[in-house]
C-alpha cells in the first residue's frame, strides 16, 4: 500500500512537471507574440489541474485506507466467533509497516520529531491525534520507569519500547561522520552575482565622437528666448523703403575632456592554474560590472573635471521645492506635476528614482472631489517599464534615497554629451609581481560626459525650463 502511495506521488509530480514546462513554454511564445494566454492555452492548463487533483484524491485514499489498517488491523480473531483482541492488529499492522516503510508514516527526521512534540503531554495511545504516532506508542507505561532522560523527553505513553519512527542506527548521507563523508560533491561552472542593474540612460545620451582627448562643439548662446530663440537673431517686419534692423547670434564652446577610469587587480599563478574556472574572466568580469556601476554613478552626481560632470552638480539644474508643511522624506502628487511643468523636451525625458520611492510613487493620484485618478501607471508588460504622468520610470540604487535630492529626477538625457576616447581594454603583466609569482590585471577607459546646458532656459513666457529637474530635500 506504501508502494502504491509512492508511485501514485511520483505520477504526480511527473505531470506537475511537464504542466510548468508546458507552461513556461506558452508563455514564451505568448511574450514574444506581445499577447496574453489564450482561452485554448488556458484550457490545456485546466486540463492538467484537473488530472492533478484526480491523482491528489486518489493519494488521499490510500492513504486514509493505511491509517485505516494501523488503527483498526487486518488479522482475524483470536478464536472463531470471537472479537479481535484490542491492539492486536495494530501490532501486526506495526510490525507490517516496518517492511513496507522504515520511516512508518514520516516524510524525515523532522515530521516525526514536530509530531512527538505537538502530541506531548497526552496521557495515553489513544489521546494522541497522530495516528502514525500512535501505532508507535508504548503500551505499558511501566516501560518508562527507568528510562531516565529518554522518557522525560519523550510524552507520556511513548518509552523505550517504541518502536523507531526513523532509523538511527545506519550508515547513511544524513551524517557526515556515518557516511556523508564517502560521498563526493561537484561544483556547477560559473559564479553567481548579484551584478549591476544596468545603466537606464545607455543609448538615451548624445553620442559624440572622440578622435582625440578633447573635444570641442561650438553651441549657440540661446538660453535667454524672451527676445530670440536663436542666440540673438531677430526677425521683423518693415514698410516698404524702410532699412530692416540687423541681428546676429553670440556662439560659446563646449569641450569634452576625456580621463581614465581605471581598474587593477593582481592573482596568485597558482590561483590562476588550480581554479576550475578561468580566474582571469572573472577579473574581467567584474570590473567590467563595477565600469558601468562608475559611470552611471558619475552620471548622477560626478564632480567635473576628471569625473563625468554629474546632472546634480550641472549649473543647468532646476530644483523643484517641497511643498507647504510636506511631511520629511515624502513624495506627493504636487511634486510630480511641477517637475514636469519645469521639464523641458519632456516628451524625451525619463524619470529616475531609488527604489525605496517606488511605494510612494505607485499610490500618487490626482484628488478629484473625495476621490481621485491614479498618475502612476504599473506595466502590465514585462520587460517595459512603469510610467509616472506619461513618462517611463526607471529604478536604481545609485538614486539618492527617498528624502535626498536625487531620489527622484526628471532628465532628458537627449542633452547629455558622452564621449568615449578609449574603450574599456585590458591587459595583464607576469612582470610586475614575477618574484612574488603574481600576475597584475588592469582594465581601463578613457571617456567624458556632462550636460552641455550652462544654464536653464528663460522662454519668452513663463518660468525657467531644464532638461534637468529634480526635487529638492524633504527633511
Amino acid at each position: 500500500m506504501a508502494a502504491r502511495i509512492h508511485e501514485l506521488r511520483t505520477q504526480r509530480a511527473a505531470l506537475a512537471k511537464e504542466a510548468n514546462d508546458a507552461l513556461a513554454v506558452l508563455q514564451a511564445a505568448a511574450k514574444t507574440e506581445e499577447r496574453g494566454l489564450t482561452e485554448d492555452e488556458l484550457a490545456t492548463q485546466d486540463d492538467f489541474d484537473t488530472r492533478l487533483e484526480v491523482l491528489d484524491a486518489e493519494v488521499k485514499l490510500e492513504e486514509r485506507k493505511l491509517d485505516r489498517e494501523r488503527l483498526y488491523g487486518s488479522s482475524l480473531p483470536a478464536e472463531p466467533g470471537e472479537p479481535p483482541v484490542p491492539g492486536a492488529g495494530l501490532q501486526a499492522e506495526t510490525h507490517l509497516r516496518a517492511v513496507d516503510d522504515p520511516k512508518r508514516g514520516f516524510a524525515n527526521h523532522q515530521a516525526f520529531l514536530l509530531s512527538v512534540i505537538e502530541n506531548a503531554g497526552l496521557r495515553d495511545r489513544a489521546d494522541i491525534e497522530d495516528d502514525r504516532l500512535a501505532s508507535l506508542a508504548v503500551s505499558d507505561r511501566e516501560d518508562k520507569k527507568n528510562a531516565g532522560l529518554l522518557a522525560f523527553m519523550l510524552p507520556k505513553g511513548f518509552g523505550p519500547g517504541m518502536q523507531a519512527a526513523v532509523s538511527s542506527d545506519e550508515q547513511g548521507e544524513y551524517s557526515d561522520t556515518y557516511g556523508g563523508f564517502a560521498i563526493p560533491t561537484t561544483r556547477a561552472p560559473g559564479v553567481l552575482s548579484r551584478g549591476f542593474e544596468g545603466d537606464p540612460t545607455a543609448g538615451l545620451t548624445q553620442d559624440v565622437p572622440m578622435a582625440t582627448p578633447s573635444v570641442e562643439i561650438m553651441a549657440r548662446t540661446d538660453h535667454d528666448h524672451t527676445t530670440s530663440v536663436s542666440g540673438g537673431f531677430t526677425v521683423t517686419r518693415r514698410p516698404e523703403t524702410v532699412a530692416a534692423t540687423s541681428s546676429r547670434t553670440a556662439l560659446e564652446m563646449v569641450t569634452l575632456k576625456a580621463s581614465s577610469l581605471f581598474g587593477l587587480a593582481y592573482a596568485t599563478e597558482e590561483l590562476l592554474v588550480d581554479s576550475p574556472i578561468s580566474f582571469a574572466a572573472l577579473i574581467d568580469a567584474g570590473f567590467r560590472d563595477q565600469f558601468g556601476a562608475k559611470i552611471l554613478d558619475e552620471k548622477i552626481r560626478g564632480g567635473g573635471g576628471s569625473e563625468y560632470e554629474g546632472f546634480l552638480n550641472s549649473p543647468a539644474e532646476i530644483e523643484i521645492a517641497k511643498e507647504t508643511n510636506q511631511t520629511a522624506d515624502t513624495i506627493v502628487y504636487e511634486n510630480t506635476i511641477k517637475m514636469a511643468a519645469r521639464s523641458w523636451g519632456f516628451g524625451n525625458a525619463i524619470w529616475l528614482a531609488n527604489h525605496d520611492t517606488r511605494p510612494q510613487l505607485a499610490q500618487l493620484f490626482l484628488a478629484i472631489g473625495t476621490a481621485g485618478v491614479p498618475v502612476y501607471q504599473p506595466s502590465a508588460v514585462v520587460g517595459m517599464p512603469d510610467m509616472l504622468h506619461g513618462r517611463p520610470v526607471f529604478y536604481s540604487e545609485y538614486a539618492s534615497t527617498v528624502g535626498d535630492v536625487g531620489d527622484l529626477s526628471l532628465v532628458n538625457w537627449s542633452q547629455y554629451l558622452e564621449g568615449t576616447y578609449q574603450p574599456i581594454q585590458g591587459a595583464e603583466s607576469v612582470h610586475v609581481r614575477f618574484v612574488e609569482h603574481e600576475r597584475t590585471f588592469k582594465l581601463w577607459t578613457r571617456n567624458a560626459g556632462a550636460c552641455w546646458w550652462r544654464a536653464a532656459l528663460t522662454p519668452n513666457k513663463g518660468a525657467t525650463l531644464s532638461p534637468i529637474v529634480t526635487l529638492a530635500n524633504r527633511t
